[in-house]
């Protein structure tokens, strides 16, 4: 029983950590907020009522997200914290009735908010003027953005107004107004680009532009809402004073703050914005509910990555009902089969849907989903729609279950089946799979390729020009100026857009080949281990599963693709077209920690197991989650695991937290 509720728990803690990276990170989010959340406090009560098996990496003790590579760091003088997501009245009567008992009093004021579906970030300013901005990253370490921020036309550069502090910390949310998104989408696909799956990855990737000329060309908003930090030169009673001094400083601040007394005011707010919302300009995904006076929001502090005088009154995802009319199946880059559901048409919060996901034929199984089904569809903004329950009262007799493939339905195929997944075996020539590994190769966090998106791909294979990336280096101008659409302005960009893909760092171009089971990340790691592509093209199944975080499943991948002969005659084109040149860029100095072997375990109190492992790994350590002889030291914090056993056991040397801290000093 023991064995599975911890087995259950670092089941949960690997999945949200998923979801954290594609939300985060990638800005390509898979599940609503509402099955995040619901993760979130299983994992939460699971350690609430098994302390013993609490990680002190949890994602219930930190803030998601982290700071990308190619920004400065900015340290946020106050963290910026999460905020606990509540559904149901019953919770928000709950958490009144604490702050309550806490507080030692039977009245209270609260004030309601827009929760803004955009991007969080930190502001500073000096004496009145803007001086510096971040993003929220981790939570007590964002990305210095300021130049991005700059470029925003509702920023105030210089505050107007007066009692302004001479030091001032603010938090605010960067986001795109609904019709300025769909212009912007609309022109990036009049230009050949891929659009934006929704207003809040738009306004992300805008921020983290490394190029602020970028950012420019994109209509972004700013609206603040709360004061992180003041100089003690300034004096604040309330969030409804925080309000009208951010307002008459000139932020924009929204046109929703109402103080309320009740619980029945806040869930009456709460029911008319969730019918309302689509009539807003801009995303929201429910109301952030605060306790109004801020030495009462003192006294009860903050929790490891949320606050206890605030919480998200989250709105449910968008749904309706509709009818199952057949299942297409959709065959990605990598092969994978997906199953997607042709719906009659329904509208859902102002959106006519007609398709939607199924995930996968484990799902199917699940949900005992079947064509004619009387379904339930999800739309909850940042994912596309998902089936989420099947009516089965109104099921007819001569449902048809949704049968397995057995063939690729694209190229007919033979199909094999890997975990949860059916892949077709022709890697090489399936058409879908072609087209769907052309447009990762040229897309942003690729080659970046612009251009070269889903429509020229398209029109390029439908022309006979292209059957592989190494085709693209063989374009011509004059050819492509005889195709529609093509002018000579988008064909001299695509051009020089492919001679600059030879350019990128190696580990993109290692990621760009599409590689199963070879991420970002993992290409990364290759890359940094063998220096340049020849010898990663020469190594061997035993060598690459020395890297950590390379295991056997990645390791065949790899030499399965190098192996091919296809796959070996379009990399020698590639190389005749310049790719492949360069080789992984590292530091020559030599660094403190170079060639020692680290396992860390217990609970560590200066730090997550997470910040350490990254600050030992910038002294050039190696970090690994299993003990063995060639350990060179295991950190043990409190309540220590197995890993201490087997560490005493092999005479491997232990560090205590201060032990660790005196290393890295």
């Amino acid at each position: 029983m023991t064995q599975d509720i911890q087995k259950r728990i670092q089941c949960l803690i690997d999945e949200i950590k998923h979801h954290d990276e594609l939300y985060y990170v990638l800005q390509q989010p898979s599940i609503s907020d509402a099955e995040y959340d619901k993760l979130l406090r299983e994992l939460k009560n699971l350690e609430e009522t098994y302390p013993q098996y609490k990680q002190a990496d949890s994602p219930t003790q930190k803030v998601a997200g982290r700071v990308a590579k190619g920004f400065k760091k900015v340290l946020h003088k106050t963290p910026l914290l999460s905020l606990d997501s509540l559904f149901e009245a019953s919770e928000i009567d709950g958490f009144d009735r604490r702050i309550k008992k806490d507080l030692n009093t039977d009245h209270v004021e609260y004030v309601c908010e827009y929760k803004f579906d955009g991007v969080s970030v930190c502001l500073i300013y000096k004496n009145g003027e803007f001086v510096q901005g971040g993003t929220r990253g981790d939570g007590e370490v964002g990305e210095d953005i300021t130049n991005n921020l700059l470029t925003i036309k509702s920023l105030p550069k210089k505050l107007t107004g007066t009692n302004i502090p001479k030091e001032l910390h603010l938090r605010g949310e960067v986001l795109f107004l609904l019709d300025d998104f769909n212009a912007f989408n609309k022109k990036l696909i009049e230009d050949g680009q891929d659009p934006f799956a929704n207003p809040r990855n738009a306004a992300s990737g805008s921020l983290r532009q490394l190029d602020s000329s970028i950012t420019a060309k994109r209509p972004l908003q700013l609206f603040s809402y709360t004061i992180m930090h003041h100089s003690d030169d300034f004096r604040v009673q309330t969030q409804a004073e925080v309000i009208q001094h951010l307002q008459s400083w000139g932020f924009d601040v929204g046109d929703f703050h109402p103080v309320v007394k009740s619980v029945d005011e806040i869930i009456s707010f709460q029911t008319k914005f969730e019918q309302e919302r689509d009539k807003l300009p801009y995303e929201i995904d429910g109301l952030v509910v605060k306790l109004n006076n801020l030495a009462d929001q003192i006294k009860l502090g903050t929790k490891a990555r949320s606050p206890r005088f605030a919480f998200a009154y989250k709105f449910e995802a968008r749904k309706e009902q509709t009818v199952l009319e057949n299942v297409a199946l959709q065959v990605g880059r990598t092969g994978a089969i997906t199953p997607v559901a042709i719906l009659k048409p329904v509208d859902i919060g102002g959106v006519t849907v007609s398709r939607a996901t199924l995930h996968n034929f484990d799902y199917v199984d699940e949900l005992d989903v079947r064509i004619s089904d009387h379904v339930r569809v999800a739309r909850a903004g940042d994912v596309i729609p998902a089936i989420i329950s099947v009516d089965l009262d109104k099921r007819k007799k001569d449902a048809t279950q949704i049968n397995k493939p057995h063939l690729c339905p694209v190229c007919d195929s033979p199909v094999i089946k890997e975990k949860a997944s059916y892949y077709c075996t022709n890697q090489l020539n399936c058409p879908a799979q072609v087209k769907w590994s052309l447009v990762h190769y040229g897309s942003k966090r690729a080659l970046n390729i612009a251009g070269l998106g889903r429509e020229t791909v398209d029109l390029l294979i439908d022309k006979g020009m292209i059957h592989n990336c190494a085709d693209l280096y063989d374009l011509k101008k004059e050819a492509l100026l005889n195709l529609e659409g093509f002018k000579d302005k988008k064909t001299q960009n695509l051009i020089e857009a492919l001679q600059a893909s030879t350019n990128q760092p190696i580990e993109k171009q290692v990621f760009a080949l599409g590689i199963r089971e070879v991420g970002e990340q993992t290409a990364k790691l290759l890359m940094k281990r063998y220096i340049s592509f020849e010898k990663l093209r020469a190594s061997t199944e035993e060598d690459l599963q020395m890297i950590d975080g390379v295991g056997p499943e990645i390791a065949k991948s790899i030499l399965a693709f190098f192996e091919n002969k296809d796959n070996q005659d379009m990399i020698e084109r590639l190389k005749k077209a310049g790719m492949f040149s360069t080789e992984f860029i590292t530091t020559s100095q030599k660094t403190p920690l170079e060639g020692l072997t680290f396992v860390l375990t217990g609970e560590l109190k200066a730090f997550t197991r997470s910040d350490l492992k990254e600050k030992l790994e910038v002294l050039g350590a190696k970090v690994t989650g299993s003990v063995s002889k060639k350990t060179s030291y295991v950190v043990v914090g409190e309540n220590p695991g197995s890993k201490y056993d087997k560490a005493t056991k092999l005479g491997v040397k232990i560090l205590d937290e201060n032990g660790v801290l005196e290393m890295i000093a």
